[in-house]
């Protein structure tokens, strides 16, 4: 009995100081901002792409068996989808933080 006492004492120590340490993560109200301003730009971005990306969309629809497809715009094709994922990975993870942030320091933001 003594051995799961102990195991679930440790448990237990790790998960405080673990919760400690993430909040000090979401301390500096100047790193908000500077998130906020990065997720306004990465909104514009992402808006801006797909607009980009739904001008080459109708390139790649189907026609018929001998469609001919330029390597120039399929590479832009593929360029566009490859930065838009990375964009919403990276927003993802902003809005996240941010989110966090909010739960952890509700009196600083009003």
């Amino acid at each position: 009995m003594k051995i799961i006492d102990i195991i679930i004492f440790f448990l237990c120590a790790v998960g405080l100081v673990y919760f400690v340490i993430d909040r000090f993560k979401y301390r500096d109200i100047n790193v908000y901002h500077d998130k906020l301003e990065r997720l306004n730009e990465l909104r514009k971005l992402i808006t801006a792409i797909e607009i980009e990306n739904g001008k080459h969309e109708n390139i790649f629809k189907p026609v018929g068996a001998n469609n001919i497809f330029d390597d120039e715009q399929t590479e832009k094709y593929f360029i566009y989808e490859e930065k838009l994922s990375n964009l919403k990975n990276e927003k993802k993870k902003i809005e996240r933080y941010i989110e966090n942030f909010r739960l952890y320091n509700k009196k600083l933001i009003k």
